[in-house]
């Protein structure tokens, strides 16, 4: 059962990784210039 348990939790921190990854992907193709902002400051 805990091994159940502890894959299940392994797959949606592999899942949430996996969604921010891509989001902030998408956030640097779609708004280059906000990550040069954000380094100027």
């Amino acid at each position: 059962m805990k091994a159940v348990l502890i894959s299940i939790v392994s797959a949606l921190g592999a899942l949430v990784a996996a969604t921010s990854t891509a989001g902030c992907i998408v956030v640097f193709v779609d708004e280059p210039e906000m990550p040069k902002a954000m380094l100027n400051k």
